[in-house]
């Protein structure tokens, strides 16, 4: 049975967001397209402690403590909803309920587990590993991040090449869930805030298609 540990979200709309005047704690007005199927509001990649619905396109959200006298430069509001489109965010959780996932959830989650992997750290498995995450943590220069660009290009092909392979042998495994092909659809590296980031498009045997963002 394969357990839900990777999160996948709808990035909602947003037009714009100003701090709330007069207001302690510290909370910012958001507005956006419709935020009907919101869910959690993120501020700097943190939780919100606290926020409400001011009507379909407002939310007002608490600034975390930590963030009080801080320059807030990213605000996400996430839905319940997942859609499979170039907006979906990807989370690593270990819920306290994890539930068996099934159709492209379960095949995205499946390359990225291969993706993440490094080979040899699997013992029953140890050819198996895209090796994404190898090469970052060490100390760069913007001259050799183009090497770590390519390097995750190739994890991906690597990746793709061996979930396929394993995937062959599972005959009962719906289409949905099988991988077809796993394309980069950008990838750049983030010197300032040595980061990566990247967009890769899965396509099922079935022909769906899903789109994950990814920032290492």
């Amino acid at each position: 049975m394969d357990l839900q540990c990777f999160y996948f979200s709808d990035v909602l709309g947003i037009t714009g967001v100003e701090d709330v005047p007069d207001i302690s704690p510290r909370s910012l007005n958001i507005f956006g397209t419709d935020f009907r199927s919101a869910t959690r509001v993120l501020l700097d990649d943190q939780d919100s402690p606290s926020w409400i619905m001011a009507g379909k396109t407002q939310i007002i959200a608490q600034v975390p403590d930590t963030l009080v006298d801080a320059l807030i430069t990213s605000v996400q509001v996430l839905s319940s909803d997942f859609t499979a489109t170039v907006r979906s965010k990807l989370i690593f959780e270990l819920g306290n309920d994890p539930r068996k996932i099934t159709g492209l959830k379960a095949m995205m989650q499946t390359f990225l587990k291969i993706l993440f992997t490094t080979p040899g750290t699997d013992a029953f498995a140890k050819k198996i590993g895209g090796g994404a995450l190898q090469g970052l943590g060490k100390n760069f220069s913007a001259g050799s991040s183009q090497n770590l660009v390519s390097d995750f290009s190739i994890s991906v092909r690597r990746a793709e090449t061996q979930m396929i392979a394993l995937q062959s042998r599972q005959l009962r495994l719906p289409d949905d869930e099988k991988l077809a092909a796993a394309n980069v659809l950008g990838v750049t590296m983030d010197v300032a805030n040595t980061s990566l980031l990247a967009r890769v498009e899965l396509i099922a045997q079935s022909g769906k298609m899903a789109i994950t963002a990814l920032e290492l």
